[in-house]
């Protein structure tokens, strides 16, 4: 996972991508977990759950990878910041773009986004630690984590101003 500029970025890496995974992908998915690990340094651990063949694709995130006024940018939220409370999708097969999805993120799982990564920057740490502590998380079944989580459903709804706001940028893709 990634931040750029303001918006929660994930890139799924499917080589060899099938029509079913790309038919999969564009049905979207029913539910996410989101999950603050109770690790020394506390990792945001997004799962979400896509139809087979997909199923649960994960996605953690490091405050201290990302440039700084980005992530002062997305912290620093209000009402009508509707693209921060997305998220954009890019399925990628080696190097070739194809698919692209933006999803209405709850309310609730963006703020405790925000609370992890500002946990994150309160704490000292390198890569290597923060490599440790997600080393640990490797031990459970993916699954499980989902279920550790808190389980949520997508937003997007039509006339939304996300769902305009994807309908304008679609143009750009």
């Amino acid at each position: 996972m990634e931040l750029w500029h303001d918006k929660l970025m994930m890139l799924i890496q499917k080589p060899g991508l099938s029509r079913d995974q790309l038919q999969a992908f564009n049905k979207g998915f029913n539910q996410y977990s989101y999950l603050e690990s109770d690790t020394p340094i506390p990792i945001a651990l997004w799962i979400f759950d896509f139809p087979a063949p997909h199923r649960l694709v994960e996605g953690y995130f490091n405050a201290r990878l990302a440039k700084r006024e980005w992530v002062d940018l997305y912290l620093d939220i209000n009402e009508n910041d509707a693209i921060k409370k997305t998220i954009q999708f890019f399925l990628l097969d080696g190097q070739m773009l194809r698919a692209t999805m933006l999803v209405e993120l709850d309310p609730a799982a963006v703020e405790l986004f925000h609370g992890t990564i500002q946990k994150q920057l309160d704490m000292d740490y390198n890569l290597a630690d923060f490599d440790r502590c997600l080393v640990g998380l490797h031990n459970y079944v993916v699954q499980n984590l989902f279920s550790m989580g808190k389980v949520f459903k997508p937003v997007l709804r039509s006339g939304s101003l996300t769902s305009k706001l994807y309908l304008s940028l679609r143009k750009w893709f």
